[in-house]
């Protein structure tokens, strides 16, 4: 059975996308086949597309691309019962597997969750390269708790706006760096949100038990500073810096490893209002809907998310 799907040749820009027929894989037993309703666009789908992980892992041309995808399933492997065909499910779409930028999309059942029917498509294609990475480096890896005090930085973003709704959820006091969006951020649970174009995080918070770094670089290195003896560092862009945590006398983590999927309890969280995702603008999940998508993205201050829509 064939396919139209938005396929890169080479590495590179946007411009690389094209519409393409291809053909779709056999399902592994523990697998399902989806017919896509929404993608979305995150930062590590850019990256792949540009050939960032072309050292880590090789894709075959022409290659489907795009991590976050919603649909309803259509088929499923010998071994899965978690899922019925018709059930509407969102999940994440293994990076070399046949990818969420398609009219079908193939997952691994581990990696998927059902959606409630109160859930708008365009949320659900949000969540899972979100949801997923927030709540891990939170809980699996930060274990934090209710009444600590967390800094996440990048709180604009997908995954930091998620983090903050997830850490408001247990009780804990959030602080966040960002460079707008302030009274939004409030309002999904920020205790206090530094512009960084204004203020330094380092100079204004001590004491901190738990940082979470999207950005990196500097940001990470300066983290350590505001963090009190014992506490934990949890970044999703950069390795541990071993030498700093030993002179702060604190623990660094670098988000990687398998933990349990969270998407079922953060749609709930979702379907009962507790969190919210920001959709600031949609696209066709076409060619030159995905190139679009991805330049708005490059290009633009994105508060939450850009979504890709059939």
């Amino acid at each position: 059975m064939q396919t139209k799907a938005v396929v890169i040749e080479s590495y590179g820009d946007s411009s690389k996308f094209e519409d393409q027929m291809v053909e779709i894989p056999d399902l592994k037993p523990k697998q399902i086949l989806i017919k896509v309703s929404g993608s979305s666009v995150a930062p590590f789908d850019i990256a792949v597309r540009s050939g960032v992980f072309k050292n880590d892992f090789k894709l075959e041309m022409p290659a489907i691309t795009g991590t976050d995808v919603v649909g309803k399933v259509v088929d499923k492997g010998s071994e899965v019962s978690k899922f019925e065909v018709g059930d509407l499910v969102c999940g994440m779409v293994g990076v070399k597997g046949f990818g969420a930028y398609s009219e079908y999309a193939i997952l691994g059942q581990s990696k998927a969750a059902k959606v409630f029917e109160n859930i708008p498509i365009e949320v659900a294609a949000s969540l899972p390269m979100t949801a997923i990475p927030a709540y891990n480096s939170l809980f699996d890896l930060g274990h934090l708790k209710a009444g600590e005090k967390v800094l996440i930085h990048g709180g604009a973003g997908g995954v930091g706006s998620m983090a903050i709704q997830l850490a408001k959820n247990i009780g804990a006091k959030i602080y966040t760096t960002a460079g707008s969006n302030e009274e939004q951020l409030k309002k999904f649970g920020a205790t206090r949100v530094i512009n960084y174009h204004d203020e330094r995080f380092e100079e204004e918070l001590s004491n901190i038990d738990l940082v979470i770094d999207t950005v990196g670089h500097f940001t990470y290195k300066h983290s350590f500073e505001v963090l009190r003896s014992g506490g934990r560092l949890v970044s999703l862009v950069e390795e541990p810096d071993d030498k700093l945590a030993t002179k702060y006398k604190v623990s660094a983590m670098y988000l990687s490893g398998k933990f349990d999927n969270p998407l079922d309890k953060v749609i709930k969280l979702v379907s009962d209002g507790k969190v919210k995702i920001n959709v600031q603008q949609t696209f066709p999940l076409t060619a030159d809907g995905v190139r679009e998508a991805q330049d708005y993205y490059e290009d633009n201050h994105v508060f939450g998310k850009v979504v890709l829509l059939k």
